[in-house]
């Protein structure tokens, strides 16, 4: 028995891709990732901002249980450290180089005081955020090309 043979001229096509869609594919991959980035980058950026909210929050709460014992608030991280009120990443964060932020407090007397983070180690992203004896929170975070990334209240 003779085998068919396939008509001259006749290609038959093979399963696989040809250059040309896998060309558009990968340009359009690519188009897709360079629109990600920027919100990706904003999005961990907005996460980081928000720690740094939680991590004021805390201090606001370690300064009212000082004020609650001296009726006075702490002058430094170091009072609040003292008394086992604070975590020992948001006391060392000054010396830390890779910190995301750096805590201190700028203020502090008898009736009032004022926290804050300031953002640390990027090139990127810059600002502070601030809280005061009352619980509010203010600031930005502002990157180069003019991103704004405000805290969590």
């Amino acid at each position: 028995m003779r085998r068919a043979e396939k008509p001259r001229g006749v290609r038959l096509r093979g399963a696989g891709f040809t250059l040309t869609e896998l060309c558009i594919t990968m340009v359009i991959l690519c188009l897709m990732v360079t629109m990600a980035i920027p919100i990706f980058r904003k999005s961990v950026e907005q996460a980081r901002a928000d720690v740094a909210s939680a991590n004021l929050r805390i201090l606001w709460s370690a300064q009212r249980i000082y004020w609650l014992e001296n009726r006075c608030y702490a002058s430094s991280l170091a009072n609040l450290r003292a008394m086992d009120l604070i975590d020992a990443a948001i006391f060392e964060s000054a010396g830390n180089p890779r910190a995301v932020y750096v805590y201190g407090i700028s203020a502090a007397n008898a009736s009032s005081f004022t926290a804050g983070a300031v953002r640390n180690a990027s090139g990127a992203w810059a600002g502070q955020i601030q809280i005061n004896q009352e619980g509010t929170i203010s600031g930005t975070i502002i990157s180069r090309s003019g991103e704004v990334v405000t805290p969590a209240q």
